[in-house]
């Protein structure tokens, strides 16, 4: 497990995990199988009953410049970015802001939000947000589109990590397998992450996580396998630094058996 207190010297949202050596508990878009994703009552539960430390949430600008939270940016054949909230909440009554999200859970001070940011032109609002709601410390960026990321990573301020997108991440394993990932490779982000999925298990050695924590990286991992509290229990013991999945409450069960 990569130190929390030097990477909290750069990056203080990283504060709040000092006290434990437990992989951080993320909840990907609140928890599919409670109900709708990226909605309040996923929300709710990952936070009151899973007692999550990070709600990774999607985000979306619409045409009248409200940020609101979806995975995929389209409602019943609707752009959100091309709609306005109310019609787009006409047909969807679950659909939130980013205002609501934050107005229910800015309370919890231990509570991080992971923004995954999905919508380019959603940059800028998304950085008044975070000003105005004064979370600066409680933030943590990603964008998988390369674009996307690099946008973020010109917007945001320096105190605020951003995840590596997909095509860098291809990118780092590549110079993994050919040996060239080390303290002195051109790193552009702040966390590495990784898809955990069928096709990519082999990828996640004991080696591979050793060389980027020597590099000075924490790195997240996702993915339908998280769901399973064998594969949870493998990434606990292998020292993976945040652990997003879709099974908040099996996740908090895997890890309050190491508190015990």
């Amino acid at each position: 497990m990569l130190s929390r207190v030097k990477l909290s010297s750069h990056f203080p949202v990283f504060a709040k995990f000092i006290s434990t050596s437990l992989p951080i508990h993320g909840s990907h878009r609140g928890g599919r199988h409670w109900g709708k994703e990226n909605s309040l009552e996923t929300y709710r539960r990952a936070v009151y009953e899973a007692q999550t430390e990070i709600l990774e949430i999607d985000i979306w600008k619409t045409n009248d410049e409200h940020l609101v939270l979806n995975h995929d940016g389209i409602i019943n054949g609707l752009y959100i970015n091309q709609n306005t909230l109310q019609k787009l909440q006409q047909i969807d009554s679950q659909l939130i802001t980013l205002d609501q999200a934050l107005n229910e859970f800015i309370s919890i001070p231990s509570l991080v939000f992971f923004f995954d940011m999905k919508d380019i032109n959603a940059i800028p609002l998304t950085m008044k947000t975070i000003e105005k709601y004064q979370i600066e410390n409680r933030v943590i960026f990603g964008a998988i589109d390369r674009l996307i990321n690099k946008e973020v990573q010109k917007q945001k301020p320096s105190s605020i990590p951003i995840c590596a997108d997909t095509e860098t991440m291809l990118k780092i394993f590549q110079a993994y397998k050919q040996g060239q990932l080390n303290e002195n490779y051109p790193f552009e982000h702040d966390i590495l992450g990784l898809f955990l999925e069928s096709h990519t298990r082999s990828i996640l050695t004991q080696h591979l996580i050793d060389t980027i924590h020597k590099t000075g990286k924490p790195l997240a991992i996702v993915g339908s396998l998280l769901d399973d509290p064998k594969i949870q229990k493998e990434m606990i013991e292998l020292g993976v630094d945040i652990l997003f999945t879709d099974r908040p409450d099996i996740l908090r069960q895997t890890l309050n058996s190491y508190t015990k």
